[in-house]
């Protein structure tokens, strides 16, 4: 009977085990990780043929960040669950990836060891990655074409930045949250694949909905159809992308038997590659808001235009539909494979800014700093905390070595004639001069806690997404553990949240390649109520803590922020009329209309105002972007009046610096600073023209049709910003909220589509 009730309760006692964990996105070279950004981790575990008891188990994952601090993400271990997706946010290259099974009373079951990182297997902060979703091995000339060009040094490849590819071969490789896709820059989905038909069941709808959100922040996406045309629509009705109607298949094209516009657009010498033949292709329908970038023109023999890759705009990202399979011939055994790829990725791949336009040769001896580090260096800039003077610094020191020196041995050995005494006046010496540098620093620096905000709205009428980006320094006078909560302001946005908020501490590109010291701090804080809250994180006395935020929210068209009717004028074509609605409650100043790679000043637009645009001629002649760069717009009214005790002319203005990124990559920026960690803010893309294949008289010079607008919040006269950051610190055990002082920045760009002219 023991040993019968022994082998009963065995299963019940029986732990679960982790049986496999992947590291960031697979590929050839092993698990890529992109240090400074969240990265999914892959968990499966072995419930050891036993029921999971609820609430018993959980996943505790570790890591440290930037500044050597250590931070714990956990995760409870549901019943029945034997897949698991976590996040991490390595903070430099010495930073360790541990995964840890526990039970709730903290009790260690297993430890995970942390995978061997390698310069093939870390994606830099410039490199640019791109992801295959659902392709058999070899089916795409995608990686080998592209890397063995880049390895040959060939100067045109290096005005874009290297590439690194990953390959997503199941549905379990893609992340359950948007912020798990930070790492990446391009996907391309292969609709025939078990993932594109797997995304769109119910089972999978977080993965789904992921997928979704990170496009609207900035991803880009490409998806084939040709014979699989259903499974491309359905993907793409699944995902929220209704800016191109897919009609079904044409597969008796008359006239048309060869693509030649293909060929023209992969390369501009046609003689180079034979065009690709074709007996299928998939009827694609771009909306008014969409851009034909291929497109096969109209002949005498078949005088239907047929777009083969459109561009759909989707919230800050975008989609890139092409009519046809790109596993299966013709396009898998078309020769000029390796040349559209090359053709697509340097269109799409962000540039090189030392390769400014119309220089040559391009100015590689510069240097040219990360827009993320300037912003933090001046968000940890407080006009209120001046900082000490260094040649004031330096005559201390040399008079504190002067004092416990030779007037040390002077009062001892010559005035009191007693030399054991310094052990007493070396004593006091030091602890007169700790007492004055405390004293000096509290009367200097204060005791008052600050907080310097910068946050940028995006506002997209079409697809009823409104987001926010958020950059904060908080400044502690003492030191001690601090609590953040990170929402978004109901006021400004009341629609539906996309995603939950997720903050972390700001990681820029140029420390995650070095190790990080030792943080001063040993217990880790951690990430409560994941992603949006951080938990006792320890920061020095006088010294920053630097922090990134996200949100999104889908808004109703009634309950919009913004709202416009624009559409082209009757009588001049070129030329847009219509009116746009500021729904917020606060004023925006130094508003600018952006229209077909040129700018019109709308100047001041009040809270609930409805304004015209008629008399600003857009689509007429405008100012160039470059102009606007070097224009005095978006700052303060009195930015040139402001003199600060730790001003430098180093550090460039929180304007300027929005401004960099905003359309960073347009050729008329000119802007020398890099943009790695912030791409998914750049539209410039929705400036640049399209030239459409095979121009002729019907055919011309496309920009989308949309108008942006930027403007910027007075900080003086705004009572609210679109987020909230809720701070509070543990004094004997009891939560008290701290209320800083706030210097506020706030920023807003929209997206008005134009619309059809009415009848």
């Amino acid at each position: 009977m023991c040993c019968l009730l022994l082998f009963c309760t065995q299963p019940a006692l029986a732990q679960p085990s982790l049986t496999q964990v992947r590291f960031g996105f697979p590929s050839e070279a092993g698990a890529l990780i992109r240090n400074g950004v969240w990265v999914p981790v892959g968990i499966e575990l072995d419930p050891k043929g036993s029921e999971i008891e609820p609430d018993k188990f959980l996943i505790e994952l570790e890591s440290t960040d930037g500044d050597g601090a250590t931070y714990l993400v956990k995760m409870p271990v549901l019943p029945g669950q034997t897949r698991m997706m976590g996040y991490l946010r390595p903070g430099s290259s010495t930073s360790p990836l541990i995964v840890r099974l526990k039970e709730k009373n903290g009790t260690t079951i297993q430890v995970w060891p942390t995978p061997a990182r390698s310069s093939a297997t870390m994606i830099g902060p410039r490199d640019f990655l791109i992801a295959t979703a659902g392709f058999p091995p070899e089916a795409l000339q995608l990686a080998s074409a592209n890397q063995s060009k880049l390895d040959a040094g060939k100067p045109f490849l290096n005005e874009r930045l290297p590439r690194k590819f990953s390959e997503l071969k199941t549905i379990h490789d893609l992340p359950t949250q948007a912020l798990g896709y930070a790492s990446l820059d391009t996907l391309i989905v292969s609709t025939a694949s078990t993932i594109s038909s797997d995304l769109i069941k119910e089972a999978n709808s977080e993965k789904r909905a992921a997928l979704s959100a990170w496009l609207l922040s900035g991803g880009t996406l490409l998806v084939d159809s040709g014979t699989h045309y259903q499974s491309t629509k359905n993907l793409l009705l699944a995902l929220g992308v209704t800016g191109c109607n897919i009609e079904g298949l044409d597969s008796n094209p008359k006239g048309l038997r060869t693509l030649n516009g293909l060929n023209r657009w992969v390369t501009p010498l046609i003689s180079q590659l034979l065009p690709m033949r074709i007996n299928e292709i998939t009827k694609l329908t771009p909306t008014y808001s969409a851009q034909t970038i291929i497109r096969e023109s109209s002949e005498p023999s078949d005088p239907v235009v047929r777009p083969i890759l459109v561009q759909i705009p989707f919230g800050r990202g975008r989609v890139f539909l092409l009519a046809l399979g790109m596993e299966t011939p013709p396009f898998a055994s078309w020769g000029g494979q390796q040349s559209f790829w090359d053709k697509f990725l340097f269109e799409i791949s962000p540039r090189n800014p030392g390769f400014a336009q119309g220089k040559f040769p391009p100015d590689t001896t510069s240097i040219r700093p990360e827009l993320a580090c300037e912003i933090q260096r001046s968000l940890e800039t407080f006009a209120e905390v001046p900082t000490f003077p260094f040649g004031w610094v330096a005559l201390l020191i040399l008079a504190y070595i002067f004092i416990i020196g030779p007037i040390d041995y002077f009062v001892t050995h010559y005035w009191l004639k007693k030399p054991e005494l310094t052990w007493f006046t070396f004593l006091i010496a030091v602890v007169i001069a700790t007492w004055g540098a405390w004293a000096g620093a509290y009367a200097l620096k204060g005791d008052d806690s600050r907080l310097n905000k910068l946050d940028i709205m995006d506002v997209d009428i079409s697809s009823g997404c409104v987001q926010g980006t958020s950059w904060m320094s908080f400044f502690s006078p003492t030191p001690g553990n601090y609590s953040f909560a990170f929402q978004s302001n109901p006021s400004w946005s009341s629609g539906e949240p996309i995603t939950q908020p997720d903050l972390g501490i700001l990681e820029t590109p140029d420390r995650i390649f070095r190790g990080a010291s030792q943080s001063l701090f040993r217990k880790p804080y951690e990430y409560s109520s994941f992603p949006s809250a951080l938990e006792q994180v320890g920061i020095p006395a006088w010294a920053c803590a630097s922090l990134e935020g996200n949100w999104q929210k889908k808004s109703k068209p009634n309950s919009a922020p913004f709202q416009g009717d624009l559409s082209h004028s009757r009588v001049e074509t070129v030329l847009i009329t219509g009116t746009i609605t500021n729904n917020l409650s606060v004023d925006l100043h130094e508003c600018n209309l952006f229209y077909q790679e040129s700018w019109h000043n709308l100047g001041r637009f009040q809270a609930g105002e409805k304004r015209r645009i008629d008399m600003l001629q857009l689509g007429g002649r405008g100012q160039s972007i470059q102009q606007w760069n070097d224009a005095k717009i978006l700052a303060p009214s009195n930015w040139n009046n402001q003199k600060t005790n730790n001003s430098s002319d180093n550090i460039y203005p929180i304007h300027r610096l929005v401004k960099a990124f905003v359309f960073h990559d347009h050729p008329e920026a000119g802007d020398l600073l890099y943009n790695s960690s912030l791409r998914k803010l750049d539209t410039s893309w929705r400036l640049k023209q399209v030239s459409e294949t095979f121009l002729s008289e019907s055919a011309r010079l496309r920009h989308p049709e949309e108008i942006i607008l930027v403007g910027r919040v007075d900080p003086a006269k705004s009572s609210s910003a679109p987020t909230i950051l809720s701070l509070s610190q543990k004094i004997n055990g009891n939560p008290i909220t701290i209320k800083p002082s706030i210097n506020q920045e706030t920023f807003v760009r929209v997206v008005i589509p134009i619309q059809h002219a009415k009848p």
